[in-house]
């Protein structure tokens, strides 16, 4: 037989079945949320990572601007310290050249001086002029008058220096020209186009030359070996003189300061001179020129003999 105390045990299983649900239910919904809540932690804390990385590299870029900015400001003053200096130096300039010329200006009246005195000496020059003319004097290797026209031949002739340097490499005999008329050439280097072509047209009226009794000899500061190396190439049959120690270029006043690209040097100006048996020049050319000279010097050689 069924009691009522079975009934009702039976009865109330169901109801705690129920309850035990109702509280699982709950729990299960816990569980759920509790992981979403960790991804949004997470979330969170990948995006605090991100704006902390952000940062760094935001301030790196923020000091170099900085750094260029100062760079600039720097580039800046130095150019305007640099306008001011040069400013300042022009400035100098400009009050030091004031000052000279404000100097320079009580000078000027000195001439007033010098132009009295001149007056002064006008009757003593008037009577200088009215007594006759002396002759020129002999001058003994010194400054010669000047050329006679394109000629070459001059005015007043003067003695001519000694001649002296090494011929194949023995000491030059002056006495082996005596009674001779003599071409003195001076050039400035050996195998050189110009020194070369002025040698062919030479020896190209060397005959003519020798006719008229006369030697023509050319001097460099070239070696013995140069100039007879020179002389074997270009087929030349004329003297040759060595003047290394430039004395006999000094002696004729050839050896004269140049000027090439700016620089300026000591070097042979390419002149010729005619001499008498006597000894006396008679014709010059300073600053030759190469076409032509040699038959213009075989001119004036006639025309002095004549």
């Amino acid at each position: 037989m069924v009691t009522k105390k079975s009934v009702k045990k039976s009865a109330t299983k169901p109801a705690a079945k129920k309850a035990g649900a109702k509280k699982a239910a709950p729990k299960k919904a816990a569980a759920k949320k509790k992981p979403a809540a960790k991804k949004k932690v997470a979330a969170k804390k990948t995006a605090v990572k991100k704006t902390a990385a952000k940062k760094p590299v935001a301030k790196k870029a923020a000091a170099k601007k900085a750094v260029k900015k100062t760079a600039a400001k720097k580039a800046v003053a130095k150019k305007a310290v640099a306008k001011k200096a040069v400013k300042k130096t022009a400035a100098k300039k400009t009050a030091v050249k004031k000052a000279g010329a404000k100097k320079a200006a009580p000078k000027k009246a000195a001439p007033k001086k010098a132009a009295a005195k001149k007056t002064a000496r006008k009757p003593a020059a008037r009577r200088a002029r009215a007594a006759p003319a002396a002759a020129p004097a002999e001058s003994e290797g010194g400054e010669p008058s000047e050329p006679d026209g394109e000629s070459g031949l001059l005015y007043s002739p003067y003695s001519a220096p000694k001649i002296s340097g090494h011929v194949n490499g023995e000491v030059f005999n002056a006495a082996s020209l005596n009674g001779k008329w003599k071409v003195l050439y001076f050039y400035p280097k050996d195998m050189t186009p110009g020194c070369t072509v002025e040698a062919h047209d030479f020896q190209a009226l060397s005959r003519e030359y020798q006719q008229q009794e006369a030697v023509v000899i050319g001097v460099s500061k070239d070696s013995c070996q140069s100039h007879s190396k020179f002389a074997q190439k270009e087929g030349l049959s004329f003297m040759l003189i060595s003047d290394e120690k430039s004395d006999l270029c000094e002696r004729f006043g050839v050896w004269k300061e140049k000027s090439m690209y700016g620089k300026t040097y000591m070097g042979i100006e390419r002149s010729t001179f005619l001499i008498t048996p006597e000894g006396q020049v008679v014709a010059r050319w300073p600053k030759v020129k190469v076409a032509g000279h040699a038959h213009e010097v075989l001119s004036a050689l006639k025309k002095a003999q004549s």
